[in-house]
């Protein structure tokens, strides 16, 4: 809300300045920009992701061992239990059986536990990474299109991908010449 809110005070802010004074809003240059699209065809994006999913698969191979490990003792408890309610066995081997499932199901539970934990840290790791990588790229390009703006003359540059709370976008047409995306995306693939 708050963004959909901020983007209509500067496009309204800066209509108002260039629309009170003629000859400032001639001197005015306006470009617009594609973010999504920026972002997604930016090379360092595309490593980025696909580092984040090698990092994401050696979690879940951690992961997948932790649920065999887990299988396993289940299977042990299992055994346990059938042995500790055995009639065909003696009083005596039946109780050491009871006292050894009990033991299984305590190690079970603290299983599922350490697996929970697990799940939780690995799944706040790869966000923060995965947000601290995002944030990297995004001032990278941010930095890019400062300084195509000011080698082209514009004053201003809108992001053209931003949607309305309706899910419209807020900017319905862009002339072809105003839009640089495509000389940012250039620019930033050019370093590959």
């Amino acid at each position: 809300m708050m963004k959909y809110g901020t983007a209509i005070l500067v496009m309204a802010s800066v209509l108002i300045v260039g629309g009170a004074n003629p000859v400032l809003a001639q001197e005015q240059r306006f470009a617009f920009i594609d973010m999504d699209r920026v972002f997604n065809e930016f090379y360092k994006t595309q490593l980025a992701d696909a580092q984040l999913q090698e990092r994401a698969e050696e979690f879940n191979e951690e992961r997948r061992r932790m649920i065999a490990e887990y299988e396993e003792l289940q299977e042990s408890f299992s055994v346990a239990r059938e042995d500790a309610q055995s009639t065909a066995l003696s009083e005596e081997v039946r109780r050491q059986r009871r006292s050894e499932a009990e033991e299984k199901l305590i190690e079970l539970r603290e299983m599922e536990t350490r697996i929970q934990s697990f799940d939780e840290s690995r799944r706040k790791q790869l966000e923060d990474q995965g947000q601290r990588m995002r944030n990297r790229l995004v001032n990278e390009i941010q930095d890019v299109i400062r300084n195509y703006a000011k080698a082209e003359g514009y004053h201003v540059v809108i992001d053209s991908s931003g949607q309305s709370l309706n899910a419209i976008e807020l900017i319905l047409y862009v002339d072809e010449e105003t839009d640089i995306s495509e000389p940012v995306i250039e620019t930033l693939n050019r370093r590959r």
